[in-house]
């Protein structure tokens, strides 16, 4: 028991360590706008692959426990942008960094995208395409939301 103890917060530290960089790098280009819209989906994520992550490790039986949690992590990692509605909050701080600020946020869904500084300006499950500027995602076909 205490082995998966200590096997479980490793994994902690690996699938919610590394995410929350993405998550700083969100809000420091957001520069004091309003973050709530993403944080707490993107938080929500965090636990998902996190018990995900657990039920991995309690099958798992071999060697040391960061090795045990290091192999469950990337296992997390590797199915979450894959799974239905999770794959923009992970691919989202990508497009951050990517693009140096917000980028344009399109969804296939609507047919619609937002851009920075918009009202409802926000990353949902259903948004599935990211664009540094505008032009880019009126060159995909989106238009802008109203």
């Amino acid at each position: 028991m205490r082995s998966f103890q200590r096997a479980s917060a490793w994994l902690a530290a690996f699938v919610m360590g590394l995410p929350a960089l993405g998550l700083v790098a969100v809000i420091v280009a957001l520069r004091g706008r309003s973050w709530g819209y993403f944080a707490l989906p993107y938080l929500g994520l965090f636990m998902l692959a996190y018990l995900a992550g657990l039920i991995l490790l309690a099958l798992l039986r071999f060697g040391p426990d960061r090795l045990r949690a290091l192999v469950a992590a990337v296992a997390v990692y590797a199915i979450t942008p894959f799974t239905p509605l999770t794959g923009p909050l992970v691919r989202y701080p990508y497009h951050v960094v990517r693009c140096g600020d917000l980028p344009v946020v399109a969804s296939r869904f609507s047919g619609s995208y937002s851009v920075p500084g918009d009202e409802y300006y926000s990353v949902t499950p259903f948004d599935d395409g990211f664009f540094c500027e505008e032009k880019e995602a009126e060159a995909a076909r989106y238009h802008r939301f109203v």
